[in-house]
């Protein structure tokens, strides 16, 4: 009789230990990198963490990172786990891309948890709580401090970045002031917006560098104040991808920006949809993972005709109810908010617009 108790009281325990060991796993997988295979080994790695209305973006090549950004700051904890997981001890480079505390909250937290080489930003007059504490981390921690400058190249592993923008220091708006950056492997390319906006945007275009690339991180989490039109032109992309919270109160990404992308036939990932996005590359072919979703029919290789941008061909406008080339004046100059695109000339005359008497679409 004491025996069989003793057994069943044994078994007991094996289940009570069990069921605490899962609950204990349950509740601390959130901040674990997600279990995404990678397939052959990449020659880089670029991971859209997802951080809610936030941004960050993880690069890894050959065992060197570089981060951008870093979420809120109560997504610190999170990032730098998740950072631990993919096997780093030191961070290369860390960019910051502005002062606003959805990119930069939980930078703090991040070097102060683990070595980083570099930092590199914009010099700004930003007199925040988090942005004054994040440089005050900086100078304690002995970090390497470089001012983003436009054409910089810096090399990590297989691949390299090189600063796009901001091209001025005189934009009214901390969000035109980010730091781009164009991330390049091999012949496979990613640009990184930061929050940009159209002002940086378009001065970015003007300066004439290539902007080419198969992969864009929209602008101000997919906000009408970016991605225009002009910069997708130049950019070209196979695909985009917008970081932003489920159900955010500022209704990111707008659906302007959404129908732009579906106009171009340009999938646009969400990690609002999605959670976090891992993009993989040879540097000559791309393939996506994601934490909620199935992606593994995006792929691209380099090389590949791409007429993405060549979608936006038709543009009308809300107010006056013409439509325009893309390359006309009145659509080049035309106010984004202003901006509907259409798939065809039968399409726009359908919705009620007329063509424009000069460039007579």
């Amino acid at each position: 009789m004491i025996v069989a108790v003793i057994n069943v009281m044994k078994r007991f325990l094996c289940v009570l230990s069990a069921l605490t060991m899962v609950l204990f796993v349950g509740s601390c997988s959130r901040s674990a990198a997600p279990q995404m295979t990678g397939g052959d080994d990449p020659k880089l790695t670029v991971h859209f963490i997802d951080v809610g209305e936030g941004d960050c973006t993880l690069l890894e090549s050959d065992d060197e990172f570089v981060l951008i950004d870093a979420g809120e700051r109560d997504y610190g904890e999170e990032v730098l786990r998740y950072i631990e997981d993919r096997g780093a001890d030191e961070l290369k480079y860390v960019i910051a891309t502005h002062p606003h505390s959805d990119h930069v909250g939980g930078l703090r937290t991040v070097i102060d948890g683990i070595d980083t080489e570099n930092f590199i930003t914009v010099s700004c007059d930003s007199d925040t709580y988090t942005w004054e504490k994040l440089l005050r981390a900086v100078n304690q921690n002995n970090i390497n401090q470089i001012e983003a400058e436009v054409g910089q190249t810096y090399s990590f592993g297989e691949a390299s970045f090189t600063i796009m923008g901001p091209v001025s220091r005189d934009y009214e708006s901390f969000n035109d002031l980010s730091v781009v950056t164009k991330v390049t492997c091999g012949d496979i390319g990613f640009l990184v917006m930061g929050d940009a906006e159209h002002a940086s945007e378009y001065d970015i275009v003007d300066a004439g560098a290539d902007l080419s690339a198969d992969v864009i991180r929209c602008g101000h989490h997919g906000s009408s104040d970016a991605s225009s039109d002009k910069l997708l032109r130049a950019v070209n992309p196979a695909f985009g991808v917008a970081s932003c919270g489920e159900g955010n109160e500022y209704g990111h990404p707008h659906r302007e920006t959404v129908q732009k992308f579906k106009t171009m036939g340009c999938p646009l990932l969400r990690t609002d949809e999605a959670g976090t996005i891992v993009a993989y590359t040879d540097g000559k072919s791309l393939r996506f993972e994601a934490e909620n979703q199935d992606l593994s029919s995006y792929t691209c290789t380099a090389g590949e005709e791409k007429h993405t941008a060549e979608k936006l061909k038709y543009v009308g406008n809300k107010n006056s109810l013409y439509f325009h080339y893309s390359d006309c004046d009145g659509a080049i100059n035309m106010k984004e908010k202003n901006k509907v695109f259409f798939d065809s000339r039968d399409e726009a005359v359908a919705q009620g617009y007329t063509p424009c008497p000069g460039c007579m679409p």
